[in-house]
């Protein structure tokens, strides 16, 4: 029997019987329910898994060197978004079974573990994709929690006391850096780096059958869908240590509904931060700590300006707009769930958009929208202009969309505001770099960080990113937090008191302070949001 869920968020029990193969799958109500579930581990605010563990994490950081909220009401996630899981496929195998299941895998043998929670919901969508993926190439596939993962690298599971030498490894390619994330051993071998992010099924199999090539556990022959893919480039993040960022003007922190997913956004000319929590938009107010629902169930992403949302439709329905406008009257009036789409876009049918601006005027305002993580990546162009009259806005497409980057294996990309470049990470070096988008889509290495990194989050100059970097390794201490990297003076500054923010979320500037998700714990700590000053 294999748990997945969260009983303080109202998540689901999933079990599969090895006696009959069943599948049984309901809503949990709280802690003891159901009551075959075994102990909670320490995040019982993250992810109740099977096996818990545990000894102190330090993360290797060769770039930089040397109480009770009440929950706002919101409608209940539609039935697509919870896909049966294939049969014979448990939605948990613990770290040590798991591991077992590796070591026992001697050569011809190869395989995949695939790392997943129910904190994002395209996690759980991934779940048949990779399925898939993996018998198309004959490969065994192996389902873990992140949470327990994190557990492991945190000190808070049994299993870490002697250690696991396959969940180490996990750690060390970065399969904390995002979730979903995919780790790719032939025989008991881990690789290559974890792959990151949701993906459709032929995608994965186009990148696991290109990693498995590697180690030759695929014959070339059979990858004629496989891209070729660019050789890294040598220009890479200074290396001189990290510095402590300037002592924060102000530390704000602000309390969160549930436990948020990874992907927020502050929203410009406001106080107010957009996330997705239990399959729910919600509306964080950052001065009076005030949460109000929004519409969408994921990824609910603010135009540069504030004056538009942008998000994936409901059953992948296509890129959808919202008036700004509309949706904070109706978030005060408690009628979010009214709100009208301004636009539908039914050929921008990937997830995880992000916006820039390309050019303004007293017509109107063009936009670029690009998203992610199917086939590889797509951006299209967008006019949108305001009727003087009436004051309604209209959306209209600018050309075809276009795949940038191509022969790159690209995942977790964030535009920059201005809509001319791209900070993605490189499935080939497992590193993030920044992309110049040229015409027609053609892209110009401009950077590589020289490490795997969570998102990046743009400053609205451009010239200052954010983010977190994932555990690696158990032992040792230091390293962890949110960093902001200068690109004109080359520094590299560690945000104040962000050592507990999440690994799973990736940070965002408001105006010029960061804001970071610290997750709950174990003592009945609720997530907060917490927003630094000062980091200009």
């Amino acid at each position: 029997m294999a748990y997945a869920g969260d009983p303080w968020n109202g998540a689901r029990f999933d079990a599969v019987f090895p006696g009959n193969g069943r599948h049984w799958s309901r809503p949990l109500r709280g802690p003891g329910d159901p009551k075959e579930v075994l102990p909670m581990t320490s995040t019982a605010r993250h992810l109740a898994v099977i096996s818990g563990g545990g000894a102190a994490l330090g993360v290797a950081l060769a770039l930089i060197a040397s109480g009770v909220v009440p929950r706002a009401v919101a409608a209940p996630p539609p039935a697509y978004e919870l896909a049966p899981l294939p049969e014979d496929i448990d939605s948990i195998t613990p770290l040590e079974a798991a591991a077992r299941s590796v070591a026992s895998c001697a050569a011809p043998c190869r395989g995949i573990v695939y790392a997943w929670t129910p904190r994002m919901p395209l996690s759980r969508s991934g779940i048949p994709n990779v399925v898939e993926a993996a018998g198309s190439l004959g490969v065994q596939v192996v389902l873990v929690s992140t949470e327990e993962l994190l557990d492991y690298a945190a000190g808070h599971h049994p299993g870490a006391v002697g250690g696991i030498a396959f969940a180490d490894e996990m750690l060390e390619v970065g399969a904390l850096t995002h979730a979903p994330a995919i780790v790719v051993h032939s025989g008991s071998e881990i690789v290559g780096s974890a792959i990151l992010g949701y993906k459709r099924a032929e995608a994965y199999e186009s990148l696991l059958g290109a990693r498995l090539a590697e180690s030759g556990a695929v014959p070339s022959t059979a990858l004629s869908s496989t891209r070729n893919l660019r050789s890294p480039s040598t220009s890479s993040l200074p290396t001189h240590a990290v510095r402590t960022g300037p002592a924060p003007q102000a530390t704000i922190d602000r309390p969160a509904v549930g436990l948020p997913g990874a992907y927020f956004r502050w929203v410009p000319g406001t106080r107010k931060v957009a996330y997705e929590s239990d399959r729910s938009i919600y509306l964080l107010d950052l001065d009076d700590g005030e949460n109000s629902v929004a519409p969408g169930w994921i990824d609910f992403v603010p135009t540069p300006d504030g004056r538009y949302f942008v998000t994936p439709g409901p059953g992948n329905e296509g890129l959808t707009f919202f008036d700004a406008r509309d949706v904070f009257s109706a978030a005060e009036r408690n009628r979010s769930m009214a709100v009208e789409a301004i636009f539908t876009d039914m050929r921008m049918r990937d997830q995880y958009p992000s916006v820039g601006i390309l050019a303004r005027d007293q017509t109107g305002t063009r936009y670029r929208v690009l998203t992610s993580w199917f086939e590889g990546l797509l951006y299209r162009d967008y006019e949108v202009s305001v009727n003087a009259a009436t004051g309604a806005s209209s959306v209209r497409p600018i050309g075809e969309p276009v795949v940038p980057c191509d022969g790159y294996a690209l995942s977790t990309p964030i535009m920059s505001q201005d809509g001319r470049e791209v900070a993605a990470r490189d499935e080939r070096t497992g590193t993030t770099k920044i992309f110049a988008i040229e015409e027609e889509g053609r892209c110009t290495e401009v950077l590589d960080f020289g490490m795997g990194t969570s998102k990046v989050a743009w400053h609205a100059s451009g010239q200052r990113v954010a983010f977190s970097t994932p555990r690696r390794g158990r032992g040792g201490a230091g390293g962890e937090g949110i960093f902001v990297f200068d690109r004109a003076s080359g520094e590299v500054a560690a945000v104040p008191g962000s050592s507990g923010a999440s690994r799973l979320a990736f940070p965002d500037f408001v105006g010029d302070d960061v804001v970071f998700l610290v997750p709950g714990d174990a003592t009945g700590a609720g997530s907060f949001f917490r927003l630094v000053g000062g980091m200009e």
